[in-house]
């Protein structure tokens, strides 16, 4: 073969000018097929290849096969043994108590809230004045009878304008009566923190 060499074109024989107007070629020898990279196996070396691949896919399962198999094997007993310990749980039943701590049922507690809420209430309304525009803070105390009668009003001062005291006191004396306290709570003690917030008069029964 010969290519140009202007324009690199091959050219299987020898010829007067190229496409491109070029008479100046290099020759390049055929390449011939190497007879080293041929590799030719004997049916002996075929043979011992497949013995040799046969030996190692052996190896394989005999190492990881097996310890596959006893892993399965052990994992068949854990729900045998799982079952045996639900078994020595006592019932919820035997063990659960839902008595409130001091003796109180749960009715009886949220029957508490309730009234509270209620008592709340009628303070609230019995304010003269809500907005203020001095901070005051103070408690108060007081017992309900059976018949929802307040005693033993007491006002623990803290800080404030006489205008919020007063205010505070009036409250308590036009708060006489309110409604009877549920079953269990007749003549209890109650506290309720009085302040001032925003300039508004906020009341935390206790």
């Amino acid at each position: 073969m010969f290519k140009c060499t202007i324009c690199q074109k091959l050219h299987n024989t020898r010829v007067d000018y190229c496409d491109c107007g070029n008479d100046s070629f290099e020759e390049i020898p055929d390449v011939q097929e190497n007879p080293a990279w041929k590799i030719s196996l004997t049916p002996k070396q075929i043979f011992s290849g497949i013995i040799f691949l046969f030996c190692v896919i052996f190896s394989f399962w005999v190492l990881f096969g097996l310890n596959f198999k006893s892993t399965g094997t052990n994992s068949e007993h854990k729900p045998d043994k799982i079952v045996h310990q639900v078994k020595n749980i006592p019932q919820i039943d035997d063990i659960w108590d839902d008595t409130p701590p001091g003796g109180i049922s749960v009715g009886n507690t949220n029957s508490l809230d309730l009234y509270k809420s209620k008592l709340q209430k009628a303070l609230y309304s019995n304010l003269e004045v809500n907005e203020v525009f001095e901070e005051g803070r103070c408690v108060i105390e007081f017992n309900v009878n059976d018949r929802g009668k307040l005693s033993n009003r007491r006002l623990y001062k803290e800080k404030g304008s006489v205008i919020f005291n007063n205010n505070v006191i009036r409250m308590m004396k036009r708060t006489s009566n309110v409604s009877t306290p549920p079953s269990g709570y007749e003549n209890m003690k109650f506290t309720a923190d009085v302040y001032t917030k925003n300039g508004l008069i906020r009341i935390d029964l206790r």
